[in-house]
């Protein structure tokens, strides 16, 4: 219902607006035009004046001093409102006046800019420089071609221009000043020195020149609220500014007539809201923060909280209330289903790699068993090698079984158990072995391969490692990843002039060991880089880090 009185309100609050706006604007030009009256006789003054100086301006320039003198001095004494005349050239010299009198005022900055005017002004001085009083100068250029090449000036006593204003003023609240566009106080009901405690305290008297026929209120001189009112004088060279107090500018009664007419509609229509928000905070908006507390508890992993129970809910929100304890109930049975269902995957997963784990030392033990009882040492060799590469596999499914990740292996872990079984054997502890490990999670279908690449890599190096010039024996292995994604496997070790074989000469003669190192390379999409020198030999592959990807079919390794 408040929304459905909201345009018939605003419509009341604009029409009243209106006939507000409509009074305070006639209210505004009573204003402006009680202001214009009250200074028209000063502005009928000085805008004859300013007629007389142009008049003036139009003759001087075709005659010379004496007669440009007899012209001024016959002006003024014809006139009793004025009481000096003259002419000043654009050099400063003043060679014509109504008193008869020359001067050299020289290239003054006064002078300077009444030339670059060139038009009309209207000036106050304190003491003329002739009269030795206190005058209003209403003066015009002289020019020729256009071009201004002097200034003709009549002076009026100050004190008339006052009287002038003065009498009209209608009551005494009315303070009158007149400035002209320099930002200079002309003439005041109150003085010249004592304008400035009416006028606008905070503004430039320059700006009221543009805000002729205007209104406002502010802060006067003397910090009092005042109504301002700015209407032309003369145009282009005087405004006149009027300055009432707000209380007599301003009906208190009309003011708050106006405002109560105003702000009753809108009084009205915010107790509509309010009552609406009151009912709309008591039925809906309590219940729907309640309904979203719960669905942000539930969707942030809180299980264990009561079903939710809303107080004397609308039958929608009741619904909703069902709807959502049903769903919190299928979804809490599911997602235990599934935990369950995950946990039992991760035990099964667990015991067949474990499973794995025991058949694949069961073999290897079977072999090391036939490899006491066989009789040549070729024999011997190829068990050994089998059951090395068995033991392998059991140790990734080791690694596999004991992490807490059943999807990836640390390579850390697994290069690391492949390093330390190898190593065992060489037990004189003539070889010196060092490993760089990066940990880097990898996929079984990149473990699987690295772990036997590794090993027949490292079992080579045993079997070729030599006595370096200075007389060491070493194998180092390491494995990094860099910043492109890419894994690096290099295994190095010493060499001598005549390379030790340990005895195993038959199996680097068929060339197995070799076979599945290229398979296993080939399996890790990898690159394989030999640089052989003088006393070091190394080993490098290069392969990338990828994703897990379903197995695909290829042909047997050995």
């Amino acid at each position: 219902m408040s929304l459905a009185m909201l345009p018939l309100g605003l419509i009341s609050v604009y029409q009243t607006q209106v006939v507000v706006d409509e009074a305070q604007a006639l209210s505004r030009a009573a204003l402006l035009a009680e202001t214009v009256a009250a200074a028209s006789g000063e502005r009928e003054l000085i805008q004859q004046a300013l007629g007389a100086a142009r008049g003036l301006s139009a003759a001087v320039d075709r005659v010379d001093s004496a007669a440009c003198t007899r012209i001024l001095s016959n002006f003024i004494d014809s006139q009793q409102l004025y009481i000096f005349a003259s002419y000043v050239q654009a050099d400063g010299r003043m060679d014509c006046s109504s008193s008869g009198e020359t001067r050299d005022f020289g290239p003054t900055p006064t002078l300077q800019s009444a030339m670059e005017r060139n038009g009309p002004a209207v000036e106050m001085l304190q003491s003329g420089p002739v009269t030795k009083q206190a005058v209003i100068t209403a003066s015009h250029p002289v020019r020729v071609d256009g071009q201004p090449i002097g200034i003709v000036s009549i002076s009026i006593p100050h004190s008339l221009v006052n009287a002038l204003m003065q009498n009209p003023v209608p009551t005494e609240e009315l303070k009158l000043a007149s400035v002209n566009t320099a930002g200079e106080v002309i003439s005041s009901t109150s003085g010249i020195r004592a304008a400035a405690g009416f006028l606008p305290q905070n503004m430039e008297l320059t700006d009221l020149v543009g805000r002729v026929g205007t209104t406002f209120s502010g802060v006067a001189g003397d910090g009092q609220e005042r109504f301002f009112a700015v209407a032309p004088m003369i145009d282009d060279v005087l405004v006149l500014v009027g300055s009432w107090p707000v209380s007599v500018a301003t009906s208190a009664n009309e003011g708050t007539r106006a405002h109560l007419a105003v702000v009753f509609p809108a009084l009205m229509w915010l107790a509509g809201i309010g009552v609406a928000f009151l009912g709309l905070q008591r039925l809906v908006v309590r219940h729907v923060r309640q309904l979203r507390s719960a669905m942000r508890q539930f969707a942030l992993g809180e299980r264990r909280q009561a079903p939710l129970m809303l107080a004397n809910p609308p039958e929608e929100l009741e619904e909703a209330q069902r709807a959502f304890n049903r769903m919190v109930l299928i979804l809490t049975e599911a997602e235990a289903r599934q935990e369950k269902d995950l946990h039992d995957k991760e035990v099964l997963l667990k015991e067949v790699h474990h499973r794995v784990k025991n058949n694949l030392q069961l073999i290897a033990s079977i072999m090391n068993m036939q490899s006491r009882s066989a009789r040549s040492t070729e024999a011997k060799h190829m068990l050994a090698g089998l059951q090395r590469r068995v033991r392998g596999l059991a140790m990734l499914h080791r690694t596999l079984y004991t992490t807490t990740d059943l999807t990836t292996v640390d390579s850390r872990d697994l290069i690391q158990t492949v390093v330390d079984d190898v190593s065992t054997m060489s037990r004189d502890g003539k070889v010196g072995l060092t490993s760089d490990i990066a940990s880097v999670p990898l996929f079984p279908d990149q473990a699987v391969p690295l772990s036997m690449l590794v090993t027949e890599a490292l079992t080579n190096a045993y079997k070729y490692v030599g006595t370096a010039p200075d007389g060491s024996r070493d194998i180092s292995i390491s494995l990094l990843e860099d910043g492109n994604g890419l894994v690096v496997l290099r295994v190095e070790n010493t060499v001598g002039s005549n390379a030790e074989r340990d005895g195993t000469d038959g199996e680097q003669g068929d060339g197995l060991g070799n076979r599945l190192m290229t398979a296993f390379v080939r399996q890790l999409d990898g690159e394989v880089t030999h640089s052989a020198e003088p006393d070091q030999y190394a080993l490098a592959i290069e392969f990338p880090r990828r994703d897990f990807k379903p197995p695909e079919k290829v042909e047997d390794a050995a």
